[in-house]
């Protein structure tokens, strides 16, 4: 297989029309784009504000009161009861979850909303007119007391509700509560830890100011042109390799290499391979040269680097993946039009992906519709990574990237010509 691989790298080498295709154009579009289209569809790529939900199911006061019975009861001192009462409701999560979310950190990214009830809420969210809700149950704040002052397991649960993986606007707002949730029961920890030397203070709430999120360091113009065109061209070079394969069986090559002792499947796993490894090293090449010319990956850390190269794995399996099935259907249909039919429709590929422009500006629906396209997930889960968010939180997103793997994958075996073609 080693060889097979090395030749499909040694006849791309060779290709000055597809090395121009794969390498040149995306640099050369990257320029065009990044400073003539960059302010305009662009502006800074600052997450636009959008409107949140709040649902509280609680009644406050009443659930204060239980905790001070239930301490009483306990037989413990009213002094003591009364502080601890007292730093209860200055600690209280869910007025500080609410006030986090209406505070100066987030005024310019999110606008709270208060709703009765959780239908109410779905209904306003169905209508692309907002990004989540935040569900309070009843009983939350004392669910958490119990389990703070009286030793008992948690109980407390907070419901957060988006629309959909892959949605920004819906995975700032479950990354906001999620890092809330956990720098709350940190401090809560350390607090009984140090039986209360550390407790919880007001200033807390400022939180915000310390989460990793996407308004931390917007996208610009040349970092969003970068990772687009990269998907985009990546795309180009499944149906490049396809149509090499059936060159190579018009050219009586596939026979030779049959009659050299080499299985069908094993010339299909080349394909693969080549597929993938060649996207992988183009996609490496176009970062590098971007980052070289336009700076787009300066001051990234090590964990930043990680989930790039993750994602640009998984992204190159995909398309290994479509240029196995791409080979297997020419093969066996013995035409090639199949791959031109796909070429064709690369560009399409690229607009519902978000590689031209950001469709969210355009539709929420079609942002969807991208998202479940390989090059859309992929390019999604760059963008994320670009704003702050770690590998863990695209993995649902880039789950679609892996089922396409394996569905191209399975069909490609299938179909493959187990014989030697004439």
């Amino acid at each position: 297989m080693f060889n097979l691989i090395k030749k499909d790298f040694l006849s791309l080498s060779k290709s000055k029309s597809d090395l121009i295709e794969l390498l040149l154009m995306p640099l050369i579009l990257i320029v065009i784009l990044g400073f003539t289209l960059g302010n305009i569809l662009m502006g800074d790529f600052n997450v636009s504000a959008f409107n949140v939900g709040v649902i509280n199911n609680q009644n406050f006061a009443a659930d204060l009161k239980r905790l001070e019975d239930d301490l009483l009861e306990e037989g413990m001192p009213e002094e003591a009861v009364e502080e601890l009462v007292a730093n209860a409701e200055e600690t209280d999560p869910a007025s500080m979850l609410i006030d986090l979310l209406e505070g100066e950190e987030f005024e310019d990214l999110m606008v709270v909303h208060e709703f009765e009830d959780a239908q109410s809420a779905q209904e306003v969210m169905e209508e692309d007119e907002l990004a989540g809700y935040i569900t309070i149950p009843e009983e939350f704040s004392y669910g958490v007391w119990q389990s703070i002052y009286s030793d008992e397991d948690p109980s407390a649960t907070l419901e957060v509700a988006g629309q959909g993986e892959g949605v920004m606007s819906s995975s700032i707002l479950q990354s906001v509560v999620h890092s809330f949730i956990d720098e709350y029961n940190l401090e809560t920890s350390i607090a009984l830890a140090t039986d209360g030397e550390a407790e919880l203070e007001e200033d807390k709430r400022d939180y915000g100011e310390t989460t990793q999120l996407s308004v931390e360091e917007p996208v610009d113009a040349f970092q969003y042109y970068t990772i687009g065109m990269g998907v985009m061209f990546a795309l180009s070079t499944a149906p490049a390799l396809a149509s090499r394969a059936f060159r190579e069986k018009e050219q009586h090559v596939f026979g030779r290499i049959m009659l050299s002792g080499t299985k069908p499947l094993t010339y299909l796993s080349s394909k693969m391979v080549s597929g993938t490894l060649i996207t992988f090293v183009q996609l490496s090449i176009l970062f590098t040269f971007s980052t070289l010319f336009f700076g787009i990956f300066d001051g990234k850390g090590a964990d930043f680097w990680t989930n790039i190269i993750y994602i640009t794995a998984l992204y190159s399996l995909v398309i290994g993946s479509i240029t196995s099935l791409l080979t297997s259907i020419s093969l066996y249909a013995n035409d090639n039009s199949t791959v031109g039919f796909f070429s064709s429709f690369v560009s399409i590929f690229a607009f519902l992906g978000g590689s031209l422009t950001p469709v969210d500006q355009f539709s929420e629906t079609l942002q969807r519709i991208g998202n479940w396209l390989p090059n859309g997930a992929a390019m999604t889960s760059y963008l994320q990574v670009f704003q702050g968010f770690g590998f863990q939180d695209v993995l649902p997103i880039m789950g679609r990237v892996i089922g396409a793997t394996l569905v191209c994958l399975v069909i490609a075996v299938i179909i493959f010509p187990k014989r030697r073609l004439d």
